[in-house]
């Protein structure tokens, strides 16, 4: 079996942002919010 695997090169600009979000994420609203509380929910125990 063979692994595939894709490079991906950023700016500058846009490397700086990523890893801010990966550091700071921001707060999660509305619909994907609900749906994980709904997960956790029927599925953390």
């Amino acid at each position: 079996m063979s692994k595939e695997s894709e490079r991906l090169v950023l700016s500058n600009r846009d490397r700086d942002l990523f890893m801010s979000v990966m550091q700071n994420p921001p707060e999660l609203k509305g619909k994907l919010k609900f749906a994980i509380h709904k997960y956790r929910q029927n599925y953390d125990k």
